[in-house]
């Protein structure tokens, strides 16, 4: 009786199970990766803008408060030198407006000098004029995002007046990443990865497999050796 001795090219190849796990294993854990590298990239960038206006917003109700101040000092008999500090403010990049509006309405300081002796009517300055503390409103003007912030300004503890800024929202300085640049930096680390991973399997494999050929070399041997006991018992017989 012949037996076929048992050889490593009839045992299954071990890398290519441990190439198809590693693929399986990196392929999830680069959409975790990539998944979790969006969600922080778009709260990175949503808390940094948030943070911008909110500069900005403060900014401006700094320079509002200090205007209310010089409308105070001043009075309305120095109307020609707070026009002067509108005119020397609207310099700023992101300042649209300005001016000091009394308690009739009517605009007698202003960054547009055309502005000047005109009333604000519109329900949303009625609004604000009822607060007795400054306030901010975000707004939409001429198409563009802005913060309307108004201050008032008093004489012998009661509101005369109010100063009126338009502040253009500052646009959105942080970005998220590309598809691209998230991609690659999954890349970056799934590739490594991938290569660790079927390193270590097929080494792990290969040495399953080698435990597996010794036991069964081990059992064939023995099932020869009981074969050529039984053959050997009825010849002697």
């Amino acid at each position: 009786m012949t037996h076929t001795p048992v050889t490593a090219s009839r045992l299954p190849r071990t890398w290519l199970p441990a190439v198809l796990i590693s693929v399986i294993v990196s392929v999830f854990c680069a959409a975790a990766l990539y998944y979790l590298l969006a969600q922080h990239d778009r709260l990175l960038v949503t808390q940094r803008n948030a943070a911008i206006v909110t500069a900005t917003e403060q900014s401006a109700r700094a320079m509002a408060q200090t205007l209310a101040w010089v409308s105070e000092s001043l009075g309305s008999d120095n109307l020609a030198t707070v026009q002067q500090t509108l005119e020397h403010h609207i310099r700023q990049a992101n300042l649209l407006d300005a001016a000091v509006i009394m308690d009739d309405n009517m605009i007698v300081a202003a960054s547009n000098p055309d502005a000047i002796g005109t009333r604000i009517q519109d329900s949303a300055w009625q609004t604000a004029r009822r607060t007795q503390s400054g306030s901010t409103i975000p707004s939409v003007e001429k198409g563009r995002p802005v913060l309307i912030v108004i201050e008032p300004f008093r004489q012998e503890n009661r509101i005369t007046g109010w100063v009126r800024l338009v502040i253009a929202t500052p646009p959105d300085a942080a970005a998220r990443r590309s598809e691209d640049d998230l991609g690659r930096d999954v890349a970056l680390v799934i590739g490594p990865l991938l290569l660790l991973m079927v390193t270590l399997l097929i080494v792990t494999m290969r040495g399953l497999m080698s435990q597996v050929r010794a036991l069964l070399i081990g059992v064939l041997l023995e099932a020869r050796e009981q074969t050529a006991e039984a053959s050997d018992t009825p010849s002697r017989g």
